[in-house]
């Protein structure tokens, strides 16, 4: 087993009135992987045929990602592992904000570690 005293695992959640995500962030001494979950909470899932997200820090700095025409499982959820960092860029401190746009309506909430 590898030493596990490295290792970080934050997660970020947040909601909003149709929509919850999740972010987990994986940080070990070298590097950073990130997986996202993003929930629709509304009415009318069917009507969604895509749906586009970004997600950065409240202070603009190096965490940022957005994905578009990202499609919802019948369940309504969508999960995507995120391209690796080479260094860890993200703390407990930081606040991320996502952005979800979809059939003309847009809604953005914090994600805030939990």
């Amino acid at each position: 087993f590898a030493c596990q005293s490295n290792k970080n695992n934050i997660k970020f959640v947040g909601e909003d009135e149709n929509w919850s995500s999740k972010v987990t962030v994986n940080q070990t001494a070298s590097d950073e992987t990130n997986h996202i979950q993003i929930n629709y909470k509304g009415h009318g899932m069917q009507n969604i045929e895509a749906f586009s997200y970004s997600v950065k820090t409240k202070d603009n700095s190096v965490f940022d990602f957005s994905e578009i025409n990202s499609s919802l499982s019948k369940e309504g959820i969508y999960q995507k592992d995120l391209p690796i960092s080479n260094s860890p860029s993200i703390s407990v401190d930081d606040e991320l904000v996502i952005k979800v746009e979809w059939n003309g309506n847009s809604e953005d909430f914090s994600l805030i570690y939990k």
